[in-house]
Order: C-alpha cells, then structure tokens, then sequence
C-alpha cells in the first residue's frame, strides 16, 4: 500500500507540473556533476531577450494584429516616432515633409463596418505581412449618408511620411476622402516638427490649443493594423513617442500581466517559478542536504562589487586627440528598422524586470543576515560586465545610492557644482556623464570657441540642462566599459562615428599584444601589469571620439573646426581611462572585477577549483582565437551574424541596403540574398582574420603617416577593429560566468548540494554548457525542455518536469 501511495503522490506531482507552462526562456536545460566534493545542478535559461510586456502575452508571446480604431493625430504620432523625429526648419528639417499614400485599394460596394475589416484583411494580406518598415496600413471607413451609419465607403491604405523636396503631384488620382486623410495627417505631421515631446503635442493638437491647427471632427472611422493586445500597444505607443515609462510604472504593469495569465492560462513567468522552488528550498529546511540556490544573470555588475581607483598614474597627463579621431566624419542616420522597433530605446527587457526583482531578493537576504549557507548575503550574481559603472544599465533606481557613494563628499560637490573646482560632466536626459580622467579636449573646444573658430557654435553648448542634485544616474569609467562600448555600437548603433583603430594600431601595435593585454587586464591579472603592453607615448591615441570635428570643406579646400553632435547618443568613455577607474572591490593591486575572480580562485586551497579556473582562462582564449581566425563561419549559428551584419554594412554597404537583414544567423548560412534591385551572392563574401584585420590597421597608420594622406582608417580597417574587441568581450561574459560558479561554489561551505540557475542569451548559454559537459568534467545532461530555435509566431511555453518544480528532487 505504501508504494502504491508514493507513486500515486508521484502520478500527481508529474500532472500538476505538466499542466504548467513556463514563459521567458527559450529553453531550459540541466547538467548535473561534481566539483570539489560537493552535487551541482547547473540549470541553464537561455533567452532571446525578449521585452517583458512580451513575456507576458496570452498564448506564449504570441503577437496577434487586427484592425484597431485610431484616429488621424494618434496614428500621424505614431508614424512621426517610427520616423525617427522631424526636426523643425531652424535645425535644418524639412519643409516639405508630408504623409504620402502607397497602396490604395478600394471596395466599390457599400459595407457595414464589419465586412469592411473583414475585407481589408483579405486584399491586403499581402502587403499587411510584408509592409516596409516605418509604413503603416490603415482602413478608413467613410459612412455613405451623414445620417446612416449602417454602410460606409472603405478604403485600404498604406501611409508613410516623406520628406523630400520633390513637389507632391501623388495625390491627384486617390479618392477625395483619401486625399483628405492625407492632407489631414500632412498637417498633423507639421505641428510635430522639432517637438521634444511628442506626446505633449498630440495633447496640445487634440486639446486645439495650437496655432493653426484644428481637430476636425467628422464620422469617419480610422483603423490601423496593429497589436490586439491594448496594454502592450499602448505602452509600446508611449515609448515611440518617446514618453518616459518609469521602472514602477512598468514593473506594475508586467506583474498584473503576469497574474492574469496564471489564473486564465495556468502559465508562469520564470521569475514565478524561480520564486516558487525557491520558496520550497527555504522553507525552514537547513539541513546539509538541503539544496542552496543561486541565480547567476547575464546583467551589470552591482556597484557593492566594485570600488573607484584614482590617481592610478599620478603625472599621467592626457594629450590633445589625433587628427585621425577628431577628422572622424558626423554621425549618420540612424536605423529605420530601430526607429520603428518600440524595444530599440533599451527599456523593458524581461532580464531586467527579473533582475530588479531578484535585487529586491537579495536585498531582503542582506538585511536579515541570511548567509544561505555561504557566509555571505548573496543570492544574486551579475556577469555581464560590459557596461560595468553605468548606473542607467542598472535600470533600478535602488542602486542610486550606492553608486553615489563611491564619491567622497568633496567630489559629490565638485560634480554637482555646488563648490569652486567643479568636476566637468556632461549632463543629458537625466544622465551624469563626469570626466573623471580629465579629457583636453572639452578644453581645447573652449579655446576654439574663445576665438570664435567653431563654425557651428550658434546651436548652443551640449552640455543641456544643470544636474538636479543626487537625482542623475551617474556613469563611472572602466575599463570594462571602455572596450564593451564597442559592442553597444557594433549591435545598435553603428551610424555613430568612433574610432579603436589607432589605439590598436598605435598603442597596442599587434594583434599577439592585444591578447596578452587582454589576458592580463580581464582573466587574472594586474591593471598596471596589462598597461605594460601598451605604448603610452602615443596619448594622443587613447581617445575613441572627440567633441571636435575637424571638418574638410571641399569647397574652400580648407579644414574648419566643428563641434561634434551628440544629440542622440553618449560615447559614455571616449578615451582609455587610466587614470581614474573602477576595481574590483577590496583588490589591493589593482585589478578588473572578472581578474579578481581568477585570482581568488588561482590563490584558494581547492585544486580542483584552481585547475578548473586555469581550465576556463585557456578555454576561452581557445574559442576567442577560434572566433579570430574566422568570424564568420564560426559564428553561432542560431543567434549569431552581428559580425557579418557588421562588416557588410561597412565593406558593402550597397549590398547591404538592399537585401532584408532581419534575420542575421539566416543570413549567416545563406549563399544568395534577394535584393530589391537584384540577387547577391552574399555565401562569397568573407570576413578577414582578426590578425589580418589587424594587420590592415597597422598598415594603413603608417602609410598615412608617410604619405600624409587622409587621417582616417578606411571602413573596413574600423569595422576590423570593432569586431576584434566585441569577439574578446563577448567572450568574457562566458569566462566570467563560468569563474562566478566555481566561485559560488568555493563560498558554500554549509552544503554538500547546490542548484545555480543561469538566465542568460541563449549564445552564452550553450557555451556555458559546452564548458561543462566536456569530458574531463563529466557533468551531464539530464532534462532538456523548450526550443533553441522557436519560429517567431510560435507560442513559446515550456512544460517542466516535477524534479523542476521541487529542486530537492534533483539531487535524490
């Protein structure tokens, strides 16, 4: 009877878990094994870091569209803040900007409103699925009679916004209430030119309170294809028209979201379930055999793990920036694909709400002195130190306070102004960006400024409004940061001009400098002893970007000075900070907060612990050069095709403009893309070695140093350097992880049995994996759930086992 009990309890256990479905990973896979004696499941997340309001959809995610009733300011909004913003004509904009019409189609029958949704789905599924980017399809519906609302006229059609000079003669051959959309939505567009809120403007227009304008009422009805779901359209909305959601606000939102899904589809978020197991370990179970549980996270490291290093070079003193830095060219235009992608601001990922409420977690577990088995408070472990000082990749406004107070009160007051000897800083959307290395070229844009040579000085200093004291979220310089902002650029902005060729070429001179420089500086070394490689004679190219342009006018055949634009975007670190810099918290010789790791482990009593460390070090140069020798083909091949977007956008830009990018690891494997103008045999072109990249730079230095010809590396030379640096710190995130689980491992002194889940991109995941289930470590692979390649439409639920629903399953 007994066993007939236990295993109907079992039946029940296994039921209760399947009729579960679990969002935000892709998938999630266990590898089991032992190290230093003690049971680890490794409980490996990888996601495809999807926005939280995203997560938390009915059905799995799933994004579903319809027709949704707008009206003509809203939609006109809408299209403006996909556009990107128009400036007003005193800052260049165009005077000529207006809505145009693409597609107009027409049903010649009189319809009830109904049918007439019905039928614009119908003719338009065509263009509705394969619309361009910053169009939108919408359906008007124009009642027959004033009095009769029962049928109406129906018209489908694509709008977008031009803002060429060429005189509009489209319109002549549309409808007249088409035309009179379009005039309607062309006047709209104008009151919303050189808006800093577009938001307040819809308001004011709606409100009738601007000049010129006139909300016109009228029976028309105005759909556009949109998102079903209202609280996801509506904040995706907010944030097109560049409204700022505060993290509160936000996280209120998801948490409703997330309930409603439990009690309606039986669905849970995995920071629920992470909650729910871990809630069972705890309670009140403290037992050796008791599982401990930590969380490692693909986020920025929490500033209690860190320290500010000053003065490290006392007389070190920075030079003026190179010729081939400040002749950079202006920035370009950014994406129209990220204008159009409400996710592109960097706001409301998944990993973020979770890593907000996992810090209240651990905060909770500081303050009760919960040790959870290591003679320490944490639970939660960051390791994604690429931004590592940015206090706005934080995204908590908890944390303010501890990063305020890595300054000494005297240099609180110097930054906030608030005393003689003020700390320069740039101040931008509630962001403090200070000079703590003490750049000249602020003050070398002065003095060209005193002598009225800046020839774009009339649009006023940059530097915007004077900081709110305590309240902006400070940037502190590392060198973590320095390198890992190439990545931020690579991905999301590579129209913003800035230059890692010279420093490379002539401050590290070699590609096997380069990687001792970066084993040394990131993977056990000292600070100081990594400087060593590098040749800091040549100051002047420490510098990535300067706030001078010094511009070539073709005209006069003559160099003017300019000041650089940085209105859309802050280079956080434009020069190598070797003077001031974060730490890694408590290391007395200087060193990076991953190369404190190492050492912790090369110096603790564990030798299984201090091979394994060595075992990671050598295990990530090996793929780094693997990745070197052939960024393309070694690419991942499910989440992977940065680098290769990356080099044609530079090396083959009208390739590159003319064929779809939307899925680059597809793009990766492909030997033909289909372009609009023509077909391009894409499967020919190649990536050079990172050493040959390398080597192009080197060259191109010196010729220009010899011939004097154009300061500046030619694309390819630049686009070689970014990749170089963004395949090295992507794979720090890996090392690192890897060094943070053997280090929690190392601090569990009170359990035999511990379960770290790791909640990552799935690029890391499956690294991390490969780590562990090599041979020598003889870690398994017991459970496998979810997908590593979901199609987009496809409802991502994953159902877990029992043993998942109760971690102390797991090692039993």
């Amino acid at each position: 009877m007994g066993k007939s009990k236990k295993k109907s309890k079992s039946a029940k256990k296994a039921a209760d878990a399947a009729s579960r479905g679990v969002v935000g990973p892709d998938y999630i896979q266990v590898l089991a094994g032992i190290i230093a004696s003690k049971s680890i499941s490794l409980i490996l997340c990888g996601e495809s870091h999807h926005d939280a309001i995203d997560v938390t959809r009915a059905g799995g995610g799933k994004i579903k569209e319809g027709w949704i009733a707008t009206d003509l300011i809203e939609l006109t909004a809408e299209m403006v803040g996909k556009f990107g913003g128009i400036e007003g004509e005193e800052d260049g904009g165009a005077m000529n900007v207006r809505v145009k019409c693409g597609v107009c189609k027409r049903n010649n029958k009189s319809l009830p409103l109904g049918k007439a949704r019905e039928w614009g789905h119908e003719v338009g599924s065509d263009e509705i699925d394969y619309i361009d980017h910053g169009r939108e399809m919408a359906l008007l519906w124009v009642p027959s009679k004033e009095s009769d609302f029962s049928r109406g006229r129906s018209f489908l059609v694509e709008l977008f916004i031009d803002d060429s000079e060429d005189e509009d003669k489209s319109m002549s051959h549309f409808p007249s209430d088409v035309v009179d959309l379009l005039n309607g939505m062309s006047n709209a567009t104008k009151n919303m030119m050189g808006v800093k809120h577009l938001s307040k403007a819809v308001q004011d227009m709606k409100d009738g309170t601007i000049p010129g304008f006139t909300n016109e009422k009228n029976n028309h009805t105005l759909l556009s294809w949109a998102d079903v779901d209202a609280e996801a359209r509506l904040l995706n909305h907010r944030r097109i028209l560049g409204e700022d959601v505060s993290t509160f606000e936000h996280d209120e939102i998801i948490s409703d979201r997330k309930k409603k899904r439990q009690k309606e589809e039986n669905i849970w978020t995995c920071d629920d379930w992470l909650m729910e197991v871990k809630a069972k370990l705890s309670n009140g179970n403290k037992s050796e055999d008791a599982p401990a549980l930590h969380v490692v996270l693909e986020s920025t490291i929490p500033p209690w793990e860190v320290e500010l290093c000053r003065d490290f070079m006392p007389g070190f003193e920075f030079a003026p920036a190179a010729d081939c830095i400040r002749c950079l060219s202006e920035d370009s235009d950014g994406s129209e694909v990220d204008a159009f992608d409400p996710a592109s601001d960097g706001f409301g990922s998944y990993m973020d709400f979770i890593f907000r409420r996992l810090l209240e977690t651990e905060r909770a577990m500081r303050s009760s002195g919960d040790s959870n088995g290591t003679g320490r408070s944490y639970f939660l472990h960051c390791v994604d130190c690429r931004d590592l000082g940015c206090e706005h990749a934080c995204v908590d406004e908890s944390l303010h306070k501890d990063w305020m107070d890595m300054l000494d009160s005297d240099e609180k007051e110097k930054l906030l102004g608030s005393r003689p000897g003020t700390i320069h800083a740039h101040h931008k959307d509630g962001r403090c960006l200070p000079d703590l290395n003490h750049s000249p070229e602020e003050n070398e844009l002065e003095q060209l400024r005193s002598r009225g040579l800046v020839r774009n000085d009339d649009v006023g200093d940059q530097e915007n409004e004077t900081a709110e004291s305590g309240t902006e979220l400070i940037t502190f310089p590392s060198m973590e940061s320095f390198f890992g902002q190439c990545t931020d650029i690579l991905y999301y902005a590579p129209n913003y001009k800035v230059a890692y060729g010279p420093f490379l070429g002539n401050c590290v001179k070699s590609f096997d400098k380069w990687d001792s420089f970066f084993t040394e500086l990131f993977l056990g070394g000292q600070i100081c002893r990594a400087l060593s490689n590098l040749d800091l004679s040549n100051r002047e190219n420490l510098h990535i970007r300067s706030p001078i342009m010094k511009f070539w006018n073709a005209e006069t055949g003559e160099y003017e000075w300019h000041r650089r634009e940085d209105e859309e975007y802050d280079i956080s670190l434009p020069l190598l900070p070797v003077k001031c810099f974060l730490k890694a918290r408590g290391s007395m010789a200087p060193r990076t907060w991953s190369s404190n790791i190492f050492a912790e482990l090369l110096e603790c009593d564990c030798q299984e612990l201090r091979d394994m460390s060595v075992h990671a070090r050598q295990w990530a140069l090996t793929d780094i050069a693997r990745h070197c020798e052939n960024p393309k083909l070694s690419d991942d091949e499910i989440g992977g095709g940065e680098w290769f977007i990356a080099y044609l956008r530079q090396c083959h830009r009208e390739i590159y403009d003319d064929i779809d990018h939307s899925d680059l690891a597809v793009l990766l494997r492909k030997r033909y893309a289909a372009g609009e103008t023509r077909k391009h045999k894409i499967g020919d072109i190649s990536i050079p070695s990172c050493r040959e990249g390398f080597q192009l730079i080197t060259d191109e230095l010196k010729k220009k140093s010899d011939d004097c010809s154009s300061p500046t590396l030619t694309n390819e030379a630049e686009i070689m350097a970014k990749i170089l640096i963004d395949i090295y710190m992507s794979k720090l995130v890996d090392a690192a992880t890897v060094v943070k689980i053997l280090q929690i491992i190392l601090h569990e002194t009170e359990r035999k049995n511990i379960a770290i889940l790791c909640y990552m991109g799935s690029v890391h995941t499956r690294a991390i994996c490969d780590f562990f289930t090599q041979s020598k470590y003889g870690f398994k692979k017991k459970i496998f759930c979810g997908k590593q390649n979901w199609e987009d439409q496809e409802g991502r639920i994953i159902h877990l086992p029992a043993e998942l629903w109760n971690l102390n399953t797991l090692f039993k």
